[in-house]
């Protein structure tokens, strides 16, 4: 099986190195962005001691504390990412931001794969825009169990877009947007009116239907609906 990859190195230069800045900002402070980088700090950290990190970061165990549980917002938290980034060889812009590959080790060993959005297209049909620029590292062996080339894959969270009961409000699901055909007991992305769902495929009687629930009853089924692909695997955000 090949995946047709391209990768760029990222620059650290995007983001200037400085001395700490102080914890008040005037910018509103966004919560799920400082979370999401105290996230990737707890990749980084491993099972090393908060102790143990902030002496090698040279910042205080209170300041870490801060990062890992998002206290921090992001223009405060640059110059530790920036001592991270120098310390350990991880990309700074995937510290800051979660963009691009953490480092060159990453680069064999996962994929980078678009996140998308649904859009309101023409006649009420809703598309899936690539968000520019914003990717989600999917590890190579989440894709061997399948066939599917990486430009046909996608990435969207159930954070942003309720996808009905199947898919968790912390989920992530990759779906196959080329794979369209019906497989018993799999799940699929789901058009119903002008909303999207996961929605599982059922056969019987030789006649498919689609089901948002787990509970297949006649109420639950989805008589009109289309297709946008099949959802190969659901996650957790990290």
């Amino acid at each position: 099986m090949t995946y047709d990859r391209k990768f760029s190195r990222v620059s650290n230069s995007s983001y200037r190195r400085g001395s700490m800045p102080p914890r008040n900002q005037n910018k509103q402070f966004d919560a799920q962005q400082a979370k999401e980088i105290g996230e990737r700090v707890k990749i980084v950290m491993g099972n090393e001691t908060v102790s143990g990190f902030a002496k090698r970061l040279g910042v205080s165990r209170q300041w870490l504390y801060d990062i890992l549980n998002g206290r921090v917002a992001r223009e405060a938290s640059v110059a530790t990412m920036s001592s991270i980034s120098d310390t350990l060889g991880y990309s700074l812009e995937w510290l800051v931001t979660g963009k691009g590959m953490p480092n060159d080790l990453w680069t064999e060993k996962t994929a980078l794969i678009s996140r998308v959005m649904p859009e309101l297209a023409g006649r009420g049909t809703i598309k899936l825009v690539r968000i520019d620029g914003d990717f989600a590292l999917v590890p190579n062996s989440f894709l061997r169990g399948f066939e599917a080339n990486i430009p046909d894959l996608v990435v969207m969270g159930g954070e942003k877009v309720d996808l009905g009961p199947l898919v968790g409000h912390s989920d992530e699901i990759l779906v196959d947007l080329k794979d369209h055909k019906l497989v018993n007991g799999c799940l699929f992305l789901v058009q119903m009116e002008n909303r999207l769902s996961a929605c599982r495929a059922i056969k019987s009687r030789s006649v498919w239907h689609l089901s948002p629930t787990e509970s297949i009853s006649p109420e639950t089924l989805v008589e009109d609906q289309r297709v946008l692909g099949r959802i190969r695997l659901i996650w957790k955000r990290v």
